[in-house]
Order: C-alpha cells, then sequence, then structure tokens
C-alpha cells in the first residue's frame, strides 16, 4: 500500500482539481454536490499524502503547479469583483476608502460585472498597499480582454508557489505538502482568487529571516538574532500589514523583543520599518479632511457574522452580543496581549495568535483557514489538517443566499474536526511525544 501512497496521492489531486474547475458557480445550488465531490477527491489525495515518506522534487512541483494551473479558470469568488473595481475606480482619481461601490458618484464607471459585487454598500476594507497592487494590475491588464480577472490570478499564484519554495527549503517538500498540496489552499487562491498568499509571503520571509534554524523559544543569544535581520524581518511583516491587516500584532511581537532585549534605538527603528510601507502606501488615500482606511461604522464591521464558532456560541447565551462584534474584538486584544509578553518564538506565536483570531472572530471566511497552514508545516498539525478537509463546510454558505447561516451539524462538522485535532496535538505534548518535524525530503 505504502508503494502506492505517491502515485495514488498525485493522481486524486490532480484529479480532483480538474473536477473542481468547472465548479466555482457556488451561488447556484445545483453546483454544489459537484463541488462537494470534488472537495472530496481533493482530500482523498491530501490525506493519502499523510502516509508519505518522502516526496521527489518532480512529485512536488508537478502537483504543486499542475493543480494550479487547472484551478485557474474557475469561476473566482465575488471578492473579485471588488478587487478589480477598486483597482478600476483609482485609475479615474477615486478613492475606495471614501466612496462605495455603489456612491452616485461612480455610477458611469460601472461594469457588466458591477452586480456582482459584494457588500456595494461598504467602502474599502483592504489596506491601502493591497488597493495600490489591484490598481497596478488593472493597469497592466489588456483592456480588450474584458475583466482582469486571470491577471489577478496568476499573480496570487506566484505568491502562492513562492512561499511552498520558502518552506520546502527551511522544513524539506515532505512536511512542505501541509501548504503545497492543501486541497483548501488550492481552491481558495488560484480557484478562488483570494490575495491571501500576498500577505502570508512576507509574513512567513520575516518568520523564517529570524528562526532559520529552530522554532524552540527565541533567544537573544541565537546568532541568527542579528539587529539587521529583526530590522528587515520588521519591514518585511510591515509589508504583511500593509496588504491584509490581520499581521499587526506580529509588528507589535517584534517591538517588544527589541525592546526587552536590545533597547529603545533598536525598537524605534523596528517601528519606523514596520509602519514605513503602510505610511508609504497610505499617501494617496489620506488627506486633509483624514485617512478612512477602515470603514469601522459600517453595519457589516460592527455586526456583520460569517460561520463564526465564540461569538454563535456566545450569542447562544447572551443575546446583546451579536450586535456588537467589538466585545470580541477586545477579547482577542487581551488575549494578544498575554501571547506577546510570553516571548514565544515569532512562528509559534503567529500560529497560535490566528487560531485564536479565527476562534474569536464573529467573520469568517474559508479562505481564512488558510492562514494556519504554512506554521503549521513544522509539525504538520492534525489539527491544521484535519481543518484542510471539513474547511470545505463552510462553501455551502453562498447557496443560500440571503440567508446566510450554517445549521448546527453543520457548524460542528466545520469547526469539530479542527478541536479533535488540536486536542490531539495537546494529549501528544501531554504524553511527552509531541509530533516531531519529519526529516527534510
Amino acid at each position: 500500500m505504502a508503494g502506492w501512497a505517491l502515485p495514488g496521492s498525485c493522481l486524486l489531486l490532480v484529479l480532483g482539481a480538474a473536477l473542481m474547475a468547472p465548479q466555482g458557480l457556488l451561488h447556484d445550488p445545483q453546483v454544489m454536490p459537484g463541488f462537494l465531490r470534488a472537495a472530496a477527491v481533493l482530500g482523498a489525495g491530501f490525506a493519502l499524502s499523510w502516509r508519505l515518506r518522502w516526496v521527489g522534487a518532480a512529485a512536488f512541483w508537478g502537483v504543486a503547479v499542475l493543480t494550479r494551473l487547472l484551478l485557474l479558470p474557475m469561476e473566482p469568488s465575488d471578492d473579485i469583483w471588488r478587487y478589480l473595481w477598486e483597482g478600476q475606480i483609482q485609475r479615474f482619481g477615486f478613492n475606495p476608502f471614501l466612496l462605495a461601490p455603489d456612491a452616485a458618484l461612480l455610477e458611469p464607471l460601472r461594469t457588466p460585472w458591477w452586480g456582482q459585487i459584494n457588500h456595494p454598500d461598504v467602502t474599502a476594507i483592504y489596506p491601502p498597499l493591497t488597493q495600490l497592487l489591484f490598481r497596478l494590475l488593472v493597469a497592466l491588464s489588456p483592456a480588450d480582454l474584458g475583466p482582469a480577472v486571470l491577471p489577478f490570478k496568476l499573480a496570487f499564484v506566484a505568491a502562492d508557489l513562492a512561499l511552498c519554495a520558502l518552506l520546502a527549503r527551511r522544513f524539506g517538500r515532505l512536511p512542505s505538502l501541509l501548504y503545497a498540496w492543501n486541497p483548501l489552499v488550492l481552491v481558495s487562491i488560484a480557484g478562488g482568487g483570494h490575495f491571501e498568499s500576498w500577505f502570508l509571503l512576507p509574513l512567513v520571509g520575516a518568520w523564517l529571516l529570524i528562526e532559520p534554524h529552530s522554532t524552540a523559544t527565541p533567544s537573544s543569544q541565537d546568532p541568527a538574532q542579528t539587529p539587521t535581520r529583526r530590522l528587515i524581518a520588521a519591514l518585511l511583516v510591515g509589508l504583511s500589514v500593509a496588504i491584509k491587516w490581520v499581521s499587526l500584532p506580529m509588528l507589535g511581537l517584534l517591538l517588544w523583543r527589541a525592546i526587552r532585549e536590545r533597547g529603545w534605538r533598536l525598537a524605534a527603528a523596528t517601528a519606523l520599518l514596520g509602519v514605513l510601507p503602510m505610511a508609504l502606501a497610505s499617501l494617496p488615500f489620506c488627506g486633509t479632511s483624514g485617512c478612512p482606511l477602515i470603514p469601522v461604522g459600517s453595519n457589516f464591521v460592527r455586526q456583520g457574522r460569517s460561520a463564526e464558532l465564540v461569538p454563535h456560541l456566545v450569542g447562544q447565551l447572551w443575546g446583546w452580543s451579536r450586535a456588537h462584534n467589538s466585545l470580541f474584538l477586545g477579547a482577542l486584544a487581551a488575549l494578544t496581549l498575554a501571547l506577546i509578553l510570553t516571548n514565544s518564538a515569532f512562528g509559534v506565536f503567529c500560529g497560535r495568535y490566528l487560531m485564536a483570531l479565527l476562534l474569536l472572530s464573529p467573520i469568517v471566511h474559508g479562505w481564512y483557514f488558510t492562514w494556519l497552514m504554512p506554521f503549521a508545516v513544522p509539525t504538520r498539525a492534525w489539527g491544521a489538517r484535519l481543518l484542510s478537509l471539513s474547511g470545505f463546510v463552510y462553501f455551502v454558505l453562498p447557496s443560500r443566499l440571503p440567508d446566510w447561516n450554517l445549521s448546527g451539524p453543520e457548524r460542528w462538522l466545520l469547526w469539530g474536526p479542527w478541536l479533535i485535532g488540536l486536542a490531539l496535538e495537546m494529549g501528544l505534548r501531554c504524553r511527552g511525544d509531541p509530533a516531531a518535524p519529519p526529516k527534510r525530503a
């Protein structure tokens, strides 16, 4: 059986990608059975890869590249129409942080695909560097070929494959299958056209730069922990923050560590480099009237809910909490501060913080689970493996619009396997038998 694991895994993953490519219209209930069948084939191939003890470069890269290419024609999520719109209106001098897609001033710019933009009454929520990248991709796309979906997807996949290369170089090809052959990563980025790889790439780069040898508890005596490495890492984390806000606490960790171990001079340089990408990218969008980079006043931000776990459970007991998402932001801030003060290794902190974010966030989308995967590679964590399969439950939601709710069994089918995996990992650690990183392959 072991001898068939590699060809079987490769075949199932490639077949699953081919089956998934026509199943992107998730708003159509008739598409859902085919989507779930394709997800099952991808999941079977991914699970079979857990039996491998070695994988060659040809197989690793062949499957990683071919599956992504097969998924490029898949109908993207409706997020991509917002990317295109926000990139397009910038070219005409309009600020997406000030004008929502349904603004009357923008009506002359509406395209045939305008109606597919989600939350048209909400201004831009993606940070300024992301907005500038959207503008660049729209500008570079041939106007006579229609909406620039393919250039966007190619840009996301390029960063995705660069992530695979970073992880494989640091941890070896076998552990890196957790990301490179991950069905949720494949469908979310190459298929759905989400830009998660953009912010993960500099974040993972910072992690591997300051922890090139070990993910153990950090030490100021580690020769890798040089001021130069710290400052380059701060710049990379700053780039990640300027692409997606969720990386901000990682900058806080670097700043706290600089204060404790090196002093105020390094801390000041860390802070300067960390905020520099955001500051520079914000210049085109800010003026004398303000710098409205987050639509904090929108009902979507204050009361939106999507596939959440802890907020849902709290809401069952305390109805008031359902209309006040800030309650969970406060809880996350307190927990994040505690994680920073424990002085965890950077990679460990990233994994724990992102885990807390997903559990506490009132708004969770299926592609958010991909954030965890790079940081689970060193141990091939069971929780991440199982979540890579159960995360597909989320995608039943678009076919139910305007009702965006999971049933009770669906919610536990989505979250339960991850919780079971986390419990398994904790049990192994308590027994003194933690999951060790496999040998490089």
